[in-house]
């Protein structure tokens, strides 16, 4: 049924877009040139200027993006010999992770962007992928069919105008079962183009993206460990690499400065009679509240859906404990295990496990001591919960 509408439908919508891409003289363009033929969006920089910006920025090179393997900070074009990691047919294409698994990005995040103008409402559509609200980097994905569900969860901030056909080829190779293409579907080739007074004003760095910079340190060596002296601002996030052969780096995030810039050294172990450093600092104009840690801290989940209140208490080590009332019972004891990580616009935990629950959490903070928040709880079957959240002191 779906592709009897599809044939139906589809010439339909070519001629639409053709009569718009002809008629069409002034905006921003992308050019696609690929590994399957060429297709062209229009980028809405009106109605998503920073989504609009972030890609042109990392299209061009004109904005710095971290290299998460080395922690070198680069200017190359970044969608050039990138590839589609993940083709759902009849559905979509994704591409944007340098590492060809759509599990990185260019280091940074920046909010969502969302206008009554842009929605998924029919096919061919260019949107931000994300792993949760506010964590827009550089994947995007273009739709094949109407995708309302995506509306305010998605940032678009474009159009397929030309070429619908390589789109719709691309979107029909095998693929896996993880939705990877079996050949490589290649971007060789991510170009800009500026027409019109106004596409040509557009300025990129006035949207308050993030800027990534390689900065200086200064090393001071004792007799058992050295410490690393750096400049620290008020929400940076700041990333250490070392190296022994500048062959394998490995990498340490020292965390965001939510509250001010607290200490401006990090201690390195002597572990090898050489070792190289390379330091990484993202700025942020702005950030959220979410914590470097939760020791000491108090963290009180109500969820919707009838599903109670838990209540959990973190120590300075580690551990902590919890309270979990519902209609049923209430119930208390000590805190299992929990992961917790901070980004620049939310917190996760991956996971948090007490009680015989095992959970990952989303917490957007949408104050210093609140937020919403989603997740997923690992049972037979697994299921999805979501409500608010408070975090004290």
């Amino acid at each position: 049924m779906r592709s009897g509408f599809w044939r139906r439908l589809g010439p339909c919508i070519l001629l639409l877009w053709g009569l718009a891409a002809s008629a069409q003289t002034n905006g921003i363009f992308a050019d696609f040139t690929t590994s399957m033929g060429n297709f062209t969006c229009q980028l809405s920089y009106s109605n998503a200027p920073e989504t609009v910006a972030n890609f042109i920025g990392l299209a061009t090179g004109q904005r710095a993006w971290l290299d998460l393997v080395t922690g070198q900070v680069r200017t190359n074009a970044f969608y050039d010999g990138v590839i589609f990691h993940r083709i759902i047919s009849g559905f979509m294409i994704q591409g944007g992770a340098p590492n060809g698994l759509g599990a990185d990005g260019p280091g940074y995040a920046f909010v969502d962007e969302f206008s009554p103008q842009l929605t998924f409402g029919s096919p061919w559509v260019l949107a931000m992928a994300n792993s949760g609200p506010d964590s827009n980097g550089s994947q995007f994905f273009v739709t094949v069919e109407p995708y309302t569900s995506g509306n305010n969860t998605y940032a678009i901030f474009g159009r397929v105008i030309s070429g619908t056909n390589v789109v719709a080829a691309i979107n029909h190779v095998a693929t896996d079962a993880n939705n990877k293409p079996l050949t490589n579907v290649v971007i060789q080739h991510l170009s800009i183009r500026r027409v019109g007074t106004a596409a040509e004003a557009f300025d990129i760095n006035v949207h308050g993206l993030p800027t990534v910079t390689n900065i200086p340190v200064a090393l001071k060596v004792g007799s058992q460990q050295a410490w690393l002296t750096f400049s620290n601002r008020l929400y940076a996030d700041n990333r250490l690499y070392w190296t022994t052969d500048f062959s394998t780096w490995t990498s340490g995030e020292l965390g965001i400065e939510v509250n001010g810039p607290g200490t401006n050294s990090f201690p390195v172990s002597m572990d090898s009679p050489q070792k190289f450093f390379r330091f990484a600092q993202v700025q942020y104009a702005s950030s959220t509240f979410a914590p470097q840690n939760v020791y000491g801290k108090t963290l009180v989940l109500n969820f919707a859906q009838g599903r109670g209140t838990h209540t959990i208490v973190f120590d300075q080590s580690g551990g902590g404990t919890y309270k979990i009332v519902t209609t049923i019972a209430t119930t208390t004891g000590s805190l299992s295990f929990y992961i917790w990580s901070q980004g620049p616009y939310s917190g996760q935990f991956y996971p948090i496990e007490y009680g015989g629950i095992l959970m990952t959490l989303q917490l957007t903070f949408s104050s210093a001591t609140g937020g919403s928040f989603t997740g997923t709880v690992y049972s037979t079957p697994s299921f999805s919960v979501y409500g608010t959240f408070t975090l004290s002191p």
